[in-house]
């Protein structure tokens, strides 16, 4: 008597992330493990009925799982590629065989020494991206932009999704660099790839606290003294992560979505991170042009010793400007997704932290 066969494996597609160790890129992935995608997809008419193989890219070996968000079998199960984007053969091998990217590395700096960098990392590695995309017929690249490539804030009008862009106030190098990267992507989509874009606003949560603005928990931890007059928009990034597999899930292509949760003075979030992490807040805030001023002798410093300078006259303008930001868009579009409260976030971030002591 024959034995029955076995029926084969279903076809699995292939899941890309570029920016695997960043802090977008990490929760991501930990989103789209097996496990976690199951119950991310339990009772959603649009759950996936074969779980797909990921693929993720790195430039830095030691900094695979340094966000302290992936477990040690979650790292095991993903495919890891060493990947420079600015390459084209680098970017050909990492989308080669995949139905979808997600798109999240990306350079975040201020610094005007890095204008030139910035436009390399950004714009010309996604154009890089897309021509592989196209080249080996990926079906949707979904990419995380940021609200820095959206038109200028007005005090008396919220910035949405339809906010033109404006070249002349845009407000700094990074915002130029990723509006140019956004560019390139909607070029891909006049070339026949699906396209969905996000703008989230500024990212906290859960994730490594010594790069980008979770970097703000550990100023605040380390005493500091001053704050600021402006405001901002924040956002979970758990929220980031799950808007952009929904957004793929629900078919949503042709479309950009602003992400924000709140929007805060610099005050308030301050405040309730120094409440969350045991320490005192800032209580200082410097007039503007003391703190221009400042920045400019800052910047002339780090200047002269070649080192780089984390408070410029972009950051120092855009800390006492006051914005809003509509993240309802989304809302609209999902009735599913819903956005952590911005306390729960600086809770969970600071409890996060915990890890990294």
């Amino acid at each position: 008597m024959n034995k029955p066969q076995s029926s084969p494996e279903p076809h699995r597609p292939l899941w890309v992330v570029t920016g695997g160790t960043g802090l977008v890129g990490e929760n991501l992935l930990n989103l789209l493990c097996a496990k976690n995608l199951k119950d991310f997809d339990h009772n959603d008419s649009t759950a996936l009925s074969t779980i797909p193989r990921i693929r993720a890219s790195y430039r830095d070996q030691n900094r695979i799982g340094c966000q302290k968000v992936l477990s040690q079998e979650d790292q095991h199960s993903i495919e890891w590629m060493l990947c420079d984007l600015t390459q084209w053969g680098d970017a050909e091998k990492l989308v080669e065989g995949a139905e979808l990217v997600f798109h999240c590395a990306a350079l975040i700096s201020y610094d005007p020494k890095d204008r030139t960098n910035l436009r390399r990392q950004n714009a010309q590695s996604t154009a890089r991206l897309v021509d592989a995309c196209l080249a080996n017929n990926v079906r949707r690249l979904v990419y995380v932009s940021s609200i820095a490539a959206l038109g200028a804030p007005d005090e008396n009008k919220p910035v949405d999704e339809d906010t033109p862009w404006s070249e002349k106030g845009a407000s700094s190098v990074y915002g130029r660099s990723k509006f140019a990267a956004e560019l390139e992507v909607w070029r891909g989509q006049e070339e026949g790839l699906e396209i969905i874009v996000v703008n989230p606003s500024v990212i906290l949560g859960t994730g490594a606290f010594d790069t980008g603005s979770n970097q703000m928990f550990t100023k605040v931890q380390r005493g500091l003294k001053f704050y600021s007059s402006g405001s901002l928009g924040i956002v979970d990034v758990r929220d980031v992560a799950k808007a952009c597999l929904m957004l793929h899930q629900h078919n949503l292509v042709g479309q950009r979505f602003l992400l924000n949760g709140a929007n805060l003075t610099f005050k308030a979030l301050f405040d309730e991170m120094a409440t969350c992490l045991g320490c005192q807040p800032p209580t200082l805030c410097p007039p503007y042009g003391l703190a221009k001023f400042t920045a400019a002798i800052l910047q002339r410093w780090a200047n002269l010793r070649g080192q780089r300078n984390y408070i410029s006259a972009e950051t120092v303008k855009a800390a006492y400007t006051r914005k809003h930001y509509d993240g309802s868009r989304i809302l609209r579009a999902l009735p599913q997704f819903h956005y952590t409260p911005w306390t729960q976030t600086i809770a969970d971030g600071a409890a996060h932290r915990s890890l990294f002591a």
